[in-house]
């Protein structure tokens, strides 16, 4: 009840995990921060449930979406940690989610929250399961919008709702700091570490909402939706940079996707 634990949303293409050692090392380091004692044999339990999943889910030949859920465990009253308590493990199958077609292609919409991501340098990045400052902005975004941007309380931009943040430039992509706040998406991280394929540089700056024009576009990206151009956001245009289709190609080759491109 404390959102004393941490989740992975993983995306599995007929029993394979394209980024389960993303996920993976996540995952680790969320239990060290959190100080949830786990053994060498998690990760081993933790595929084996998922393919078991999917197995009585019947998607084994199918796209679907497992999710991994590690709490501390059974506690008392108050918010002392046991002395002694043994982590749970959940493993949860799920359709894929349905997207339009249009929005890798043509681009989403998306609408800047007024609600602001809470700051704790701490348990910034990993993705533990308090996700108050997701699911209260999440309730502002309207129907004609695919994502909500989420900013910091000093009003830069961090992350999506569900997603992380990328710009282009001439040659390189910039992506939000996410020290202070947000998630380090597993998405992102693919990105970022196969850029040079792409003959691209790959950093982390602050950004502001007033610097998105000296940019030659954006994108949203996450593990399950893949990586979808922003078309219009907060009701203005804003140019596709071509560096998105060039990373949906690495997607489709690497991660299993199936753009058209």
């Amino acid at each position: 009840m404390y959102g004393d634990g941490l989740f992975e949303t993983v995306r599995v293409v007929k029993g394979i995990a394209p980024l389960w050692e993303y996920h993976c090392k996540r995952l680790i380091k969320g239990c060290e921060k959190l100080k949830i004692e786990t053994d060498d044999k998690l990760i081993e339990r933790l595929w084996s449930g998922l393919n078991r999943v999917i197995e009585i889910a019947g998607t084994k030949s199918d796209t679907c979406i497992v999710k991994l859920i590690i709490s501390r465990g059974a506690g008392g009253r108050g918010y002392q940690v046991p002395e002694q308590s043994t982590a749970t493990e959940v493993v949860i199958c799920y359709p894929a989610p349905s997207y339009s077609s249009t929005h890798p292609s043509e681009g989403v919409n998306v609408t800047t929250c007024r609600y602001r991501l809470s700051e704790n340098s701490y348990l910034a990045g990993i993705k533990h399961l308090n996700r108050l400052d997701q699911v209260l902005a999440s309730s502002e975004v309207p129907k004609s919008s695919s994502e909500g941007i989420m900013l910091d309380q000093r009003g830069r931009l961090i992350e999506g709702t569900k997603s992380n943040i990328l710009f282009f430039g001439d040659g390189e992509i910039v992506s939000p700091a996410t020290d202070l706040c947000g998630v380090d998406g597993v998405a992102r991280d693919f990105v970022f570490l196969n850029a040079q394929e792409l003959g691209l540089s790959a950093r982390f700056e602050r950004v502001l909402p007033s610097a998105i024009h000296q940019f030659e576009g954006m994108a949203v990206t996450n593990s399950v939706l893949g990586i979808w151009p922003v078309r219009q956001m907060d009701g203005a245009l804003l140019p596709i940079s071509p560096l998105v289709y060039d990373i949906q190609r690495l997607f489709n080759e690497k991660l299993m996707f199936e753009y058209k491109v």
